[in-house]
């Protein structure tokens, strides 16, 4: 019988809540361990508030960063997809490690901060099993969202949004709800359009023309926010917001037609929310993603957080600016992706992928990420999504696509 026979979802009213942390030597898996050592010291003296014991971690290749923190933690079990030394630990090694992690170590919240389709079949894993999972990684919803929202509605499991923005979204929509809210329960009736904010990146100010030619370490200055390398270009030609637009439309089951992008350079309200009666409700904070990682965990209770905190004071204006398409068409990407569902998303999310990967190398230049995503969404033939094999056939693809066009075709790219 599997240690997963039963639904291990997470209960609040349980005194210890067990966590594997899925890429925990990135950004977001640092600070989700950082909330939960603030969360347990927090109630170090109370017996009967709710404890988080890290019971796994996976990484890509971090294996020195990796093996410090299962050594600080008290974690045995772990996984990377390369490792070249020995260890004490319970080692996984390999493509499937992170799979293999979730289904030997029994667990009650799983943290999904890999970058890319790396850990979709690790989550997918954990939601077929009833297991909740606060969710940080984009591709998952975007390249396989049905498949994700079905697995989680069938088991019972639900979608903890750990981006600032769907977290957002999710607390004002509480208040939409007459029970408790959590993806993927749909969208609560009442809600006639949610709209994301992006800060605008470091050429929020800037012409198509000029910053055509952006050089990588200009594109690698956000002014708002610490992330890693690829979500940091992924913001400067806003196909992070169009990302989450995607992820927007699975978690609270919504189309294309009820959401909306707005850029917002403070980086202070993160979600709005527009009701029927026309009233709107929004969700503010401290630019800190210790915030919605730390609701994630402790939903429906708030806790003392160990983010910023927000001083309105000291901010005297807000501002809202519609974004341009011709400067920034990967929100228009976006919603064509959702309009024509089937593996469109799919393909969306491999093509600029490698786009970003071919900029990085000096293959391209910055203007013609987006411009290769165009090109792959135009002459690429969308299939239905079934398994995980047509979501990593259409990724493959497209990624194909990409790299033949930035090889031998760059020059046709205008």
């Amino acid at each position: 019988m599997s240690i997963h026979d039963t639904n291990s979802k997470s209960d609040p009213t349980q005194s210890l809540c067990r966590v594997i942390i899925l890429g925990s030597t990135g950004s977001v898996g640092v600070q989700s361990i950082d909330v939960i050592n603030h969360l347990n010291r927090l109630h170090k003296d109370n017996s009967t508030a709710r404890r988080f014991q890290v019971v796994g971690l996976a990484a890509r290749s971090s294996q020195g960063e990796l093996f410090e923190q299962a050594q600080a933690l008290g974690v045995k079990d772990v996984a990377l997809c390369e490792s070249s030394a020995p260890s004490s630990l319970n080692v996984r090694v390999g493509k499937g490690a992170a799979l293999q992690l979730i289904q030997e170590v029994e667990c009650d919240l799983v943290v999904g901060a890999v970058v890319g389709v790396a850990g979709l079949d690790a989550i997918l894993e954990s939601l077929d099993r009833g297991i909740d999972v606060a969710l940080a990684n984009k591709e998952t919803l975007v390249a396989a969202g049905s498949l994700v929202v079905d697995a989680a509605r069938r088991s019972g499991a639900r979608i903890f949004p750990v981006d600032s923005e769907h977290a957002g979204v999710w607390q004002c929509l509480q208040s939409f709800a007459h029970e408790l809210y959590a993806p993927p329960m749909g969208l609560p009736e009442g809600v006639r359009k949610i709209t994301l904010t992006a800060s605008g990146g470091p050429f929020r100010n800037q012409s198509r023309h000029e910053i055509q030619n952006a050089q990588i370490a200009d594109a690698l200055n956000h002014p708002n926010w610490s992330m890693g390398t690829k979500v940091t270009i992924d913001s400067a030609t806003l196909m992070n917001k169009a990302l989450e637009l995607i992820e927007a439309h699975w978690l609270f089951g919504v189309g294309a037609d009820q959401l909306d992008a707005v850029i917002h350079p403070q980086s202070i309200i993160h979600a709005f929310v527009e009701s029927n009666d026309g009233s709107v409700m929004a969700q503010l904070g401290a630019p800190d993603m210790k915030s919605p990682i730390q609701y994630a965990m402790s939903w429906p209770t708030r806790f003392d957080g160990s983010a910023d905190r927000l001083d309105v004071t000291k901010h005297s204006r807000l501002d809202f600016v519609e974004i341009d398409p011709m400067r920034f068409p990967a929100i228009e990407l976006a919603m064509n992706a959702i309009r024509i569902g089937k593996s469109a998303g799919a393909v969306l999310n491999a093509s600029n992928e490698q786009a970003v990967h071919a900029y990085l190398n000096g293959d391209i230049n910055f203007g013609q990420i987006d411009e290769c995503v165009q090109s792959a969404m135009d002459n690429i033939e969308f299939e239905t999504i079934s398994s995980l094999d047509d979501v990593y056939q259409a990724d493959q693809r497209a990624r194909d696509y990409v790299i033949q066009l930035c090889t031998t075709r760059a020059e046709h790219i205008q």
